[in-house]
């Protein structure tokens, strides 16, 4: 498994993100509980950054798809990239 940065941005309609965050970050809990997402948190302005464990980024595709916030139109873009950790820890081993 890797390390994958996932960057969201938020749109549309304040009310709509802010109806479904709680849902959002409950889902966010679970799939930490599970050791899928390592850590995660709000950007300053319209986003936020999520680090996750996965094989691929196809099953991050696949596991965003029933967050909340993606479901009901909150996240207008995502990007995820691959990362490498080379300094610390987010749990996984660092590499040299």
């Amino acid at each position: 498994m890797s390390v994958y940065a996932l960057n969201y941005v938020y749109g549309g309609p304040q009310d709509v993100l802010t109806e479904h965050r709680p849902a959002h970050r409950a889902f966010l809990r679970e799939l930490h509980e599970r050791g899928v997402v390592l850590v995660s948190g709000p950007l300053e302005g319209d986003g936020a950054l999520i680090v996750l464990r996965a094989d691929g980024a196809e099953e991050i595709e696949r596991i965003i798809a029933q967050d909340p916030l993606v479901i009901h139109g909150a996240v207008t873009e995502h990007t995820i990239r691959e990362w490498t950790v080379t300094i610390g820890s987010v749990g996984s081993e660092p590499t040299a």
